[in-house]
């Protein structure tokens, strides 16, 4: 990524490191009681932690969570208690949520990610004869804003259940423009949803990089037969989260040029910049080519490692020492489902198991995103042992069946350095968890095989789409741009291909970028003509995947997030030409429930905060 952040101190207070190849952490104890001065509680959380879990009784959860702020941390407080917590629902459950906002200085949230200066200003996007003309964008400034997006739930984008765009609650402090500080979500769950992991996190438009980075996501499990089935056996489950503390960068110089001109984007200057578009010349506005401008892209560029955690327990960088990672135990010749969700802004995972020699160990993939492993019909479909590492993209989640290792040997769970593009992140190697075997003298019955364990099939309401008919098809452009001026920003576009369309960010409170028929199945084709990879999101929906870069996928998975591969030149000889896109073909289709407003967009929210998104309206 070309828009590269520095490290909270505050957030990693008590790391140590010993050096280029090891590294060790000092932590005082952890207490995460929320209290006047310590809002976010204190204290390192410890390594192997489990998250605080609060269950579904009777069909219902009601819970208040609470937004507080500490310094540069920001926290979900639920009961007193400053730890995001697990939610365990089942189908057809009601969930009320009554989120109040207490975030007390806004202004740190705007800085927490630093803006960065150029000693020569960035160039305006001049038009490219016969290419697509680009708009650029501006800086959106932080308000302390706060709501709640449930990622991956099948249900309606309109208040008071996942609505995004317009809902939000005030911080304590600053701007009052939402109009009020609480706000009261009422889901209420599908009772044919997938079973498996969801999340949820903060979904305002132009600061949800900096909210998640200082600490706003959590896990959600949404259970059905198969986890009744799974613990009649003796298989237990483990939820993990990562998440991201910072987004680094390396000499950048964070004071302004003298004589430097520079705008940044409020709420009222968004809506102006979005008239002022609307009045703009004609010629300016449109072109009849479809053709991307790829030489004034973003060039090749790389970051520094990104700081992450496991259930909020720092990831130490390195070749650290075993008591520094996380240890979880399974019962000796037992199996474990582990649930894992990448909460992270922009790393990416790239999960395998090994054994202490480095010897991959198999693992069986149940579900992706929420969904089971299962067939256009929803039938399970058979579960195989794989030892490949499994790519996990911000905001992707992946839940698999992990073998004890035998007793007195210890398993790692890796990730494996993963490199997104030239003008991406190369995301290195991390150890994030030991696993070994519990002997503790209490014997439990040796487990069936999950294979023999009653499966749950149901995908709801995606049952059916390969098979159904496609009435329209689609092209969506992912493209990146310097952003003219000294501010050392890219500007993020997500742009239906169409005749007259115009490259532009997405702006707040805009019209929505283009309309569907609710229950008409359309292909879409997702093209990257950018140096790095993108995480590509529907809310609402999950769709098939059905090719990547022309290839048919002989098994079409159902994804609610999907990496789109990078371009690549068009003459392999000449490496700073053209550009070829990646794509990748998705089948979808927007059920007559969720008529509204849904939003696409990359998850790496930065990209997303700085206009990668666009409004889908869903007609009846």
């Amino acid at each position: 990524m070309r828009r590269l952040f520095a490290t909270s101190l505050a957030t990693l207070a008590g790391f140590t490191s010993l050096g280029a190849g090891a590294a060790t952490l000092t932590s005082s104890a952890w207490n995460p009681a929320s209290r006047p001065g310590f809002w976010c509680g204190t204290g390192l959380v410890p390594q192997g932690h489990a998250i605080r879990e609060l269950q579904s009784s009777n069909g219902s959860l009601d819970l208040t969570m609470t937004v507080r702020q500490q310094d540069d941390q920001l926290c979900y407080v639920v009961d007193g208690i400053a730890e995001a917590p697990l939610l365990r629902l089942r189908p057809g459950d009601h969930l009320t949520i009554t989120l109040r906002n207490e975030i007390n200085d806004p202004s740190l949230i705007d800085t927490f990610v630093p803006t960065h200066y150029l000693s020569q200003p960035n160039g305006e996007i001049a038009a490219a004869q016969d290419a697509m003309p680009v708009q650029s964008g501006m800086k959106h400034e932080a308000t302390g804003a706060t709501n709640l997006h449930l990622h991956g739930f099948p249900i309606p984008p309109v208040a008071p259940q996942d609505e995004t765009l317009k809902t939000c609650a005030d911080p304590a402090t600053g701007s009052q423009a939402c109009g009020t500080r609480q706000i009261v979500y009422r889901y209420v769950l599908p009772a044919n949803m997938p079973t498996g992991l969801y999340w949820y996190h903060p979904h305002i438009h132009g600061e949800v990089q900096a909210q998640m980075l200082m600490g706003l996501s959590g896990p959600i499990v949404a259970e059905g037969p198969d986890d009744d089935a799974r613990r009649a056996q003796g298989i237990e489950d483990r939820v993990l989260i990562v998440r991201q503390t910072a987004d680094t960068e390396e000499g950048r110089d964070v004071i302004p040029p003298k004589g430097a001109v520079l705008k940044s984007m409020t709420h009222e200057s968004m809506n102006h910049e979005a008239m002022a578009m609307d009045s703009m010349p004609s010629h300016t506005m449109a072109s009849a080519s479809l053709n991307i401008d790829t030489e004034k892209e973003v060039a090749c560029g790389k970051a520094l490692a990104d700081p992450i955690t496991l259930n909020g327990a720092p990831i130490v960088g390195g070749r650290p020492l075993d008591q520094d990672i996380a240890l979880f135990n399974i019962p000796a010749g037992h199996q474990q489902l582990w649930r894992l969700v990448n909460g992270a802004t922009d790393f990416y995972l790239n999960l395998a198991l090994i054994d202490e020699n480095g010897r991959p160990q198999p693992i069986k993939v149940v579900s992706w995103d929420g969904v089971p492993q299962a067939d256009d019909k929803g039938h399970p479909e058979a579960l195989h042992d794989t030892i490949e590492p499994q790519l996990v993209s911000p905001a992707s989640r992946i839940e698999f069946l992990i073998n004890s290792p035998p007793e007195g040997k210890t398993f790692y769970l890796v990730s494996r350095q993963f490199d997104t593009g030239c003008a991406g992140d190369d995301n290195p190697e991390r150890l994030l968890a030991r696993v070994a075997a519990q002997d503790d003298g209490k014997r439990l019955p040796k487990a069936a095989s999950p294979a023999e364990a009653k499966q749950d099939s149901r995908i709801g309401i995606f049952a059916g789409l390969l098979a159904a008919k496609t009435m329209g098809h689609r092209r969506l452009a992912l493209t990146e741009y310097p952003r003219p001026g000294y501010v050392d920003a890219s500007d993020f576009f997500l742009t239906e291909m169409k005749p007259g369309a115009v490259i532009q960010p997405y702006h707040m409170n805009g019209a929505p970028n283009f309309s569907v028929k609710a229950g008409v199945v359309e292909e879409w084709d997702i093209e990257n003509w950018t140096r790095e990879l993108h995480a590509f999101h529907t809310h609402q929906v999950h769709f098939r995947v059905l090719a990547v870069n022309g290839r048919p996928l002989a098994d079409p998975p159902l994804r609610d997030v999907i990496n789109v591969p990078f371009a690549t030149p068009v003459d392999p000889a000449k490496p700073d030409g053209a550009l070829k896109p990646g794509i990748v073909r998705i089948k979808i289709v927007f059920p007559p429930e969720f008529v509204g407003d849904v939003p696409i967009h990359c998850h790496l929210v930065d990209h997303e905060d700085n206009g990668m998104m666009a409004v889908v309206h869903v007609e009846p």
